[in-house]
């Protein structure tokens, strides 16, 4: 027989009828001895009481494991070096590496060991002696403290993930932490730095502010200042162009002034010496004395030639024909002496006839004289000169009379000009004040301004015109005052030469009475030629001095006239007395009386002769006297040449200064946009210049750590342990499940159960081995709790832990009926699948899509998630979805494993043993 044979019983031939089958009941009565009679070895009752424990001792090393890795930190042994030589900053040494150093000794992250060099350190990491190595460069504090963008402060970590992956995840976190430390504690310094230098730009924005301010008052003063230029520029360039243009007329009006200065000057200084010399010449009272009592005696004379007047009626016709040549001669008088004013030298030439008459006068007064004393022939030929002198007296007196009168007219047009000429440069000297003042303001208004040099040059050149137009009016003035002196005396020159030749017609008319009446009367004749030679000579001293005076006398001739006119209307009364005198001649037989009455008229003449002269030379006296001395007309002459000279330049500069005055315009329009632009500029820099500066709020950590996580925890864990509970719990279960496939036969009946249900068989099979893993679950939630794992409801977590053992131990038994003893192979090959795709160490979204697939219908996922819903909250809502999925596995389970029928293997009930003693089953 084989072996099989020898150990299972041939089974009842088909043909027989079989037995009937026992109730479920009976069935499980049936298998129970067997499956009890595994517990008379020792060996179960240590293996069962093993594999209780096995699940809480997988929860708790791995648990412990990786509990709180981090709270072991300072065990963890790193290499450290450090070759940082610092670095000075704002003036002071700085070592960061050397700080770093010393707060690693102080509050160790890991256990640093110090090494020499940086290969030194390389080389324990590579060696094993150490997990990394960190180290800290020789410009490290150079460039940490530089806080450039360029360039960085660079830690040097050396690590060996395979060495240990989570000691290099360590250093990455250690690394990291000391960076952000560094960072904080170089952001706290500059902190400090940018505070301060926050400060000083407050304090340099306060001072801009307040300087800006400044500047802008400034500046608008200044606009004002250049506003006020600008319309004074204008008024300025208004009025230097007026300036010019009077300028330039007074310029012309200054020249043509000057020549008629010099040509007046010219002629008042001959007209001064004429008058000086014809005073000088003209007989006083004590020469004229002679002349009047010669006179009188020949008054007397003539009275006594009474008798012979009868001889002279025969003559008055001839007196009365002479009387009027006298007259017409006088009309000639008058017109000559229109002459007179520019031919001043014909009166010195008549003066010259008089001084010759005078002398045939005397010579003919002597004849006469002689001629009595001899005879009367010669007397009558003394007659005849003395009248034919009387007549050149009267002729060169009329021109004289004529000269004097257009002197006296040209005096008058002086006397009334110069007036108007004063009067005219005490309107020029007083704009030329004006201008001196206008100088004066504007060159307060531009002071300190390129236009101050210009405006001091007008106001020095006005002050210098306005003075010298006070010399020109003062000159001025001094003319008209002896211009109307010279006009009112020379009216008295013309009166006296007019009265000089009346005496001199009525002189004429004696000499006529004289030679007709020469006939009786000898001695009186002789006596009364005596008298008329001695009146005659003097005649002839006065009409020389007169010739003197009137070559000196140009400007007398105004006088003179006026004496030719009342010589004319003299003359034309003697006419009218001639004709008389012819008449009464006539009716008087003897003339005595016309003779006593030519005596006496010539007497009157003479007086009157005698008084015009004394007038003439009272006057000349007066006119000389008023006329200007010369050093006053050199005055006025050089004064009309520097007003001339002066108006010029003054033109000249009034055209400058127009010049000037427009670019000043020009240059004040742009200097006042150039102020506004500047004040507005200002205005709005003083506006954007901040009157402080806003500091910087809160400290450096709040800097450095400006935003925050605000962690709210919803199913909050304590530590690493409490987190990986639940997965390392579900995993642990399973574990217990697996094993009881050593310690239990799920495939072996003993051969008194071959007629058994299936689900006896299958009930059976799970008694004990769901005591044990209930068991298992006990134990784990008690072990875990008692570790410190926090249990949000204990229920659920007792309740979870029972139900996912049972789930488990049905899928492991499902596994080993449907496929045999490979089930057990298969039940390890889904704890390791479960490991990648229960989601209990990461995410599942973290793994292979393979895996994320699987997630959804392994049953560890389904008990880690109802752990941690039952120990921390999490999946709110889902614990019993989580459960009923649990459940709907263990019932296909169970379903399966009702199902599996073809794998059991049959044994004699002697030979029913567990796995751990026997390899049956």
């Amino acid at each position: 027989m084989t072996e099989r044979q020898n150990r299972f019983p041939a089974e009842v031939p088909m043909t027989q009828s079989p037995p009937p089958r026992p109730s479920l009941r009976d069935s499980y009565r049936t298998l129970s001895p067997a499956e009890r009679g595994l517990w008379r070895y020792p060996i179960m009752w240590a293996a069962a009481l093993a594999f209780l424990f096995i699940p809480i001792i997988y929860v708790g090393v791995y648990l412990m494991s990786v509990w709180d890795p981090t709270g072991n930190l300072d065990q963890l042994p790193a290499a450290l070096v450090n070759l940082d030589q610092g670095t000075v900053s704002r003036g002071e040494k700085i070592n960061v590496g050397q700080d770093l150093v010393k707060e690693l000794r102080d509050d160790p992250p890991v256990n640093f060991r110090t090494y020499p060099s940086v290969q030194a350190a390389q080389q324990a990491v590579r060696d094993g002696e150490v997990y990394f190595a960190l180290t800290i460069p020789a410009d490290f504090s150079q460039k940490a403290v530089a806080g450039s963008s360029a360039q960085h402060g660079l830690l040097g970590l050396y690590r060996a993930p395979g060495l240990n992956y989570y000691a290099s995840t360590v250093a990455d976190r250690v690394a990291g932490t000391i960076a952000t430390n560094l960072n904080a504690t170089l952001g706290e310094n500059r902190w400090d730095v940018v505070q301060t230098s926050l400060q000083d730009v407050q304090e340099g924005f306060a001072d801009i502010r307040d300087a800006t301010r400044k500047l802008a008052d400034g500046a608008q003063s200044l606009t004002d200042g250049t506003r006020k230029l600008n319309t004074g520029a204008g008024d300025l360039q208004t009025g230097a162009g007026k300036l010019a243009v009077g300028a330039d007329k007074l310029a012309g009006g200054a020249g043509t002034l000057s020549g008629g200065v010099t040509r007046l000057t010219g002629g008042v200084t001959q007209l001064s010496s004429g008058l000086r010399q014809l005073e000088q010449a003209a007989p006083g009272k004590k020469e004229l004395q002679p002349l009047r009592e010669g006179a009188a005696q020949l008054t007397t004379g003539a009275t006594s030639l009474s008798g012979g007047l009868t001889k002279l009626a025969a003559g008055g016709d001839q007196l009365a024909a002479g009387a009027g040549k006298l007259s017409a001669g006088a009309t000639q008088v008058a017109g000559g002496n229109a002459q007179l004013a520019t031919q001043l030298p014909q009166m010195a030439a008549g003066l010259g006839d008089l001084n010759k008459g005078a002398q045939q006068l005397s010579g003919g007064a002597e004849q006469l004289r002689s001629g009595v004393a001899s005879g009367l022939k010669p007397a009558v030929d003394g007659a005849a000169q003395l009248q034919a002198g009387a007549q050149k007296l009267s002729g060169g007196l009329g021109q004289a009379r004529g000269g004097a009168q257009k002197a006296a007219d040209g005096a008058g047009q002086l006397a009334a000009g110069l007036p108007k000429l004063s009067s005219s440069l005490g309107q020029l000297q007083t704009g030329a004040q004006t201008l001196a003042g206008g100088a004066g303001q504007l060159g307060t208004a531009v002071k300190g301004t390129p236009a101050a040099p210009g405006a001091a040059t007008l106001q020095t050149g006005a002050t210098q015109l306005a003075g010298g137009l006070g010399q020109a009016q003062a000159a001025a003035q001094t003319a008209s005052s002896g211009a109307q002196a010279l006009a009112t005396q020379l009216p008295g020159l013309v009166s006296g030469l007019g009265d000089l030749q009346t005496g001199a017609s009525q002189l004429q008319a004696g000499a006529d009475k004289l030679q007709a009446g020469l006939t009786s009367g000898s001695k009186s004749l002789q006596d009364g030629a005596a008298q008329v030679q001695s009146g005659a000579q003097k005649l002839a001293q006065g009409a020389a001095s007169a010739q003197a005076g009137a070559q000196k006398a140009v400007t007398g001739a105004q006088q003179l006239a006026l004496g030719s006119r009342q010589v004319q209307s003299g003359a034309q009364s003697l006419q009218s007395g001639a004709r008389t005198l012819a008449d009464n001649t006539r009716k008087a037989a003897q003339g005595a009386q016309s003779l006593a009455g030519g005596a006496k008229d010539f007497q009157a003449g003479v007086n009157t002769l005698a008084d015009g002269n004394e007038k003439i030379k009272g006057a000349l006296g007066q006119i000389t006297a008023k006329l200007p001395a010369q050093k006053d007309l050199n005055s006025l002459n050089s004064g009309g040449k520097t007003l001339a000279s002066s108006a010029r330049q003054l033109a000249e500069g009034a055209a400058s200064l127009q010049d000037g005055t427009r670019t000043l315009k020009n240059g004040a329009g742009d200097l006042l946009d150039g102020a506004q632009t500047l004040t507005d500029g200002l205005n709005e820099l003083h506006d954007r210049v901040p009157a402080s500066i806003e500091q910087l709020g809160g400290d450096p950590t709040g800097l450095a750590e400006s935003v925050q996580v605000r962690i709210t925890n919803f199913a909050d864990v304590p530590n690493n342990g409490n987190a990986f509970a639940p997965y390392f719990i579900a995993l642990a279960l399973w574990v217990g499940a697996t094993m009881t496939t050593f310690i239990f036969p799920y495939l072996l009946l003993p051969e008194s159960g071959r007629q058994t249900r299936q689900a006896a068989r299958v009930a059976r099979k799970l008694t004990q081995p769901l005591l044990i893993v209930l068991g298992q679950a006990i134990i784990v939630v008690i072990g875990v709790r008692l570790m410190g794992v926090q249990f949000a409801t204990p229920g659920q977590v007792i309740l979870t832990t029972l139900a996912g053992s049972v789930t488990f131990l049905l899928v492991i038994l499902a596994l080993n009926l449907l496929i045999g003893p490979a089930g057990r192979i298969l039940a390890l090959v889904l704890l390791i699948v479960q490991l990648a795709a229960s989601g209990g160490s990461y995410p599942v979204e973290l793994s292979n899509p393979f895996f994320q697939t699987l997630h959804n219908v392994i049953p560890v996922t389904d008990v880690i998630n109802a752990l941690r819903h039952a120990m921390f909250g999490a999946f709110e809502g889902q614990y019993w979805t989580f459960m009923g999925r649990m459940a709907a596995v263990a019932l296909v389970s169970l379903t399966v494993a009702l199902l599996s029928r073809r794998r059991w293997v049959y044994t004699d009930d002697r030979n029913f043993r567990s796995p751990i003693i026997t390899d049956v089953g």
